[in-house]
């Protein structure tokens, strides 16, 4: 369903990073969260390819498809596989198009809960990612950083714990580039033990992406549900 896959996009579909080389100090993970942070703000805007791959119970799923974000918080995924499926947000508001179903789950990102710091989904995303990194405990996964992963590049690797359990992803791993800063893929696990990962190729710093590229166009027979991924009560 890709109602969750929507939730996991807003946090980690805008937070690529920046495309500059800075020094890093790979003794502290708390320096390279201020890294990611300082350099995502840079980004007005930028296209990629993605995978998403899950593994729930022994049983594998792949969707991919191209990405497009454009500051404050607007972002669309273009779904090859399964095709013609969308999800989209001018940072106001999401729309998750499941095209089998004929369904548009339709979330209201301004909604305001108790107990919370603010919006459920921020529109701004570098303050979406402060957030991420408010929610989970964080820490390298082993001493050696960076470290290679099977290409040319060297990346950090941190472990995000949950710091309350209280649904969704548990448990995370980042794989952040050690010299651009771009977290270049995320693994996420829940309680239930269903893992999923999404990495980002092909990425473009320089493509025009015009405003109307993050609206959405609903068909007249699609069914609409609001607020699926929260509710205001």
């Amino acid at each position: 369903m890709k109602v969750w896959i929507g939730s996991f996009l807003l946090v980690f579909g805008t937070t690529l990073g920046a495309q500059t080389s800075p020094a890093h100090n790979w003794h502290s993970p708390s320096e390279v969260v201020k890294k990611i942070k300082k350099n995502f703000s840079d980004i007005n805007s930028y296209s990629a390819d993605f995978l998403i791959k899950t593994e729930d119970n022994k049983k594998e799923k792949q969707m991919r498809g191209k990405c497009f974000y454009k500051r404050p918080g607007k972002i669309r995924y273009n779904f090859a596989e399964p095709e013609g499926d969308e999800i989209v947000s001018d940072g106001k508001t999401l729309h998750i198009f499941i095209k089998r179903l004929g369904a548009v789950g339709k979330q209201d990102l301004t909604l305001d809960r108790k107990n919370t710091s603010g919006p459920i989904f921020t529109t701004n995303s570098p303050d979406g990612l402060n957030r991420l990194f408010r929610k989970y405990h964080y820490k390298f996964d082993t001493i050696e950083q960076p470290r290679s992963m099977g290409d040319a590049a060297k990346y950090f690797v941190l472990d995000l714990d949950q710091r309350e359990k209280i649904g969704g992803f548990e448990k995370m791993k980042l794989f952040v580039d050690s010299e651009s800063y771009l977290i270049k893929k995320a693994v996420a696990t829940d309680g239930r033990g269903k893992v999923t990962t999404i990495s980002f190729s092909n990425i473009n710093f320089s493509e025009e992406i015009q405003d109307g590229v993050f609206n959405f166009h609903m068909s007249g027979n699609a069914k609409i549900v609001n607020n699926p991924l929260v509710s205001e009560n």
